[in-house]
């Protein structure tokens, strides 16, 4: 069993879900694919279907970042930013060991779909029925015999009902913290806002189904 990141379009909340993973979820280790990086659904989608791995190395845009970090923008994709990985004044070896990490994360992800039983993805914001469609087709694609989840997260004050409109798509969990949360925090940082959502909520979701697809097996 893996529970994996999505991460989400926008710094911040992106990093914040893979984190809550790793805070929650003590087996989760290594890094995966999408734990610290800004992607959005479309190019999430694109990793899935990414065929040559050196579209991880080409054709990039690197600008400076207000931290003294490089920014790193994929530019054959959609929207794939890296924020963190490579300091301002980088050498061509630790540029090589970059892409060399997120090669391995890639081949990581893909391990990870072809041989778990069961999987629960997690992502943070908007999504349309579109992308949702495209990715429960890639990971079928890739193997259809995996049992996957995809618990849809996200701070909704209009609270629409996501659950009833994506009720189609087998295994969707739809979670608005801002029906869950007891107390709505004053942190401005959006990082450490989402971290102090309640997660201990979706990850009881996810332990009860767990426990339920043991049961069955």
């Amino acid at each position: 069993m893996k529970i994996i990141s999505l991460s989400n379009n926008e710094a911040g909340y992106a990093c914040a879900v893979g984190t809550s993973i790793k805070k929650y979820y003590k087996n989760n280790i290594k890094t995966n694919f999408f734990d610290y990086l800004v992607v959005s659904m479309n190019s999430v989608n694109e990793i899935l279907c990414m065929v040559n791995l050196d579209l991880l190395k080409d054709n990039i845009k690197i600008e400076k970042s207000h931290e003294n970090t490089s920014i790193i923008t994929w530019k054959y994709f959609d929207k794939l930013i890296s924020y963190h990985d490579l300091k301002l004044n980088f050498e061509k070896t630790d540029y090589i060991q970059f892409f060399n990490k997120y090669k391995r994360r890639w081949i990581r992800l893909l391990h990870f779909i072809y041989e778990e039983d069961i999987i629960f993805f997690i992502r943070y914001g908007d999504i349309t029925k579109d992308e949702l469609n495209k990715f429960y087709n890639n990971i079928n694609n890739l193997n259809d015999k995996l049992i996957f989840y995809f618990i849809h997260v996200n701070c909704d004050k209009n609270n629409n009902d996501k659950q009833e409109e994506f009720k189609y798509f087998k295994n969707y969990i739809y979670v608005n913290f801002n029906l869950i949360n007891c107390t709505q925090n004053n942190i401005t940082d959006i990082y450490y806002k989402v971290l102090d959502y309640n997660w201990d909520f979706v990850f009881k979701i996810i332990e009860k189904n767990y426990h339920y697809f043991l049961n069955n097996k």
